[in-house]
């Protein structure tokens, strides 16, 4: 192991049967730097052909802005892409299967996380795995999920997690990633025995590199009604169960309390030697708060042999004010609308406010300066991600367009991106 070295390393965690690297970024320019040097380090496992079929598989669970925790950044994707292209890299593909909710009410989150605008930035594929084709892939208790083609015939796999916690897998990071492959309405099958799938699958079909998105991380209520808090570390790995032992290290989460990671100790993936290592020398750089005990009828929504009863009541519970009224009673985390938002622009009416502030910059994944935000409204320029306006403190960038489904996301999280 390594201590902090130049660069935004700040320590290399060397296992038998693995490696992890941790670095610190924060701003677009600490990502980008950060990014090229984990794929210098990591270049002897990337491919030997420039032609081989490359998967970026991102976590895009739902449409809640990458800054909430929730999802991969955009800067995080943008350099990667940007990474691989001047390796000389030509069939990319980005893809993801976003949650059986988005899938069932066919939201489309490439378009309003932006992703589509990043992939058509760079000229890259994007593939929706809730709407391609699969290959059935047992795992247990009858679990026997459609996993995404696309992904299973790649010649390399890069995942790219958040940092967040979860309702009831305790933590999402790499392995927790995983269940977006499984193609729409299978992720259910996920649910049989949710820890010992996650296992069973990442063992299955396992990424050749992971990159972990751990910039603005997610506590509390996760996956979809948490915290954002500022984490700022980008990690890889080969290997995604030490890398979720050093991850959940990071952020103080006892290893013990994420099942997929118990069960990948009981299948040998790591061992109890791995683990204790970790804990001793492994340092938490933020405790996180974790998700709070799921009510009992939230539990009960979810049993598997209530599936009937869920599809018959779901013209009723669909409607807004019940959906409305669930999440009060805790009973889902999730609430979506119908609607995408217009915005197309952002406009900065008066910069007089600015003064040293660089946040909107330091947030850009396509680099523009601040005297170019609100101008370059365009693509290639701006992607139309909105970090600048979600991050800005001062009040001077203001928004364009009908916000949609977004105005709940404003309500809920706007003050706290501010602070982060």
């Amino acid at each position: 192991m390594l201590g902090a070295t130049p660069g935004g390393l700040l320590a290399r965690y060397s296992f038998a049967d693995g490696t992890v690297d941790v670095h610190r970024a924060w701003t677009s320019d600490e990502v980008t730097s950060t990014m090229a040097r984990i794929l210098s380090d990591w270049e002897h496992t990337l491919p030997a052909d420039r032609a081989a079929r490359i998967v970026i598989k991102p976590n895009l669970n739902n449409d809640l802005v990458a800054l909430t925790g929730n999802c991969t950044d955009l800067r995080v994707l943008c350099s990667l892409i940007e990474g691989l292209r001047s390796r000389g890299y030509t069939d990319i593909t980005v893809c993801d299967g976003s949650n059986v909710g988005i899938e069932r009410r066919n939201i489309d989150t490439f378009k309003r996380l932006r992703v589509a605008a990043l992939v058509e930035r760079y000229g890259v594929r994007i593939v929706d795995l809730n709407r391609t084709q699969g290959r059935r892939v047992p795992l247990h208790a009858g679990g026997n999920p459609e996993v995404a083609a696309v992904l299973l015939d790649a010649d390399f796999i890069i995942t790219v997690p958040k940092v967040k916690t979860h309702a009831e897998a305790g933590l999402s990071i790499a392995c927790k990633n995983w269940v977006g492959i499984c193609r729409g309405q299978d992720k259910r099958h996920m649910h049989y025995d949710l820890g010992r799938n996650i296992a069973a699958l990442i063992a299955k079909v396992r990424p050749h590199l992971i990159i972990v998105d751990g910039l603005v991380g997610m506590e509390g209520n996760g996956p979809g009604d948490g915290d954002p808090f500022h984490l700022g570390v980008l990690a890889a790995s080969d290997n995604p169960w030490l890398n979720d032992n050093v991850l959940a290290r990071t952020v103080g989460f006892p290893w013990r309390d994420v099942p997929y990671l118990v069960h990948g100790l009981n299948d040998g993936r790591f061992t109890q030697q791995d683990a204790d290592t970790i804990v001793r020398t492994v340092p938490i750089l933020r405790p996180i708060r974790p998700a709070p005990p799921r009510t009992k009828l939230a539990e009960l929504s979810e049993r598997r042999e209530l599936t009937w009863l869920k599809h018959m009541v779901r013209p009723i519970v669909s409607r807004p004010e019940i959906t409305e009224l669930a999440y009060k009673a805790k009973i889902v985390q999730d609430v979506y609308f119908p609607e995408d938002d217009t915005v197309t622009a952002v406009a900065r009416p008066d910069d007089a406010e600015c003064g040293t502030c660089r946040r909107c910059e330091d947030f850009c994944p396509t680099h523009l300066k601040v005297e170019e935000i609100g101008v370059k409204t365009e693509p290639p320029d701006c992607i139309t991600c909105l970090y600048c306006w979600w991050v800005c403190p001062n009040g001077t960038i203001t928004l364009k367009g009908d916000t949609n489904f977004l105005k709940r996301q404003i309500d809920r999280y706007k003050e706290q991106i501010e602070q982060l």
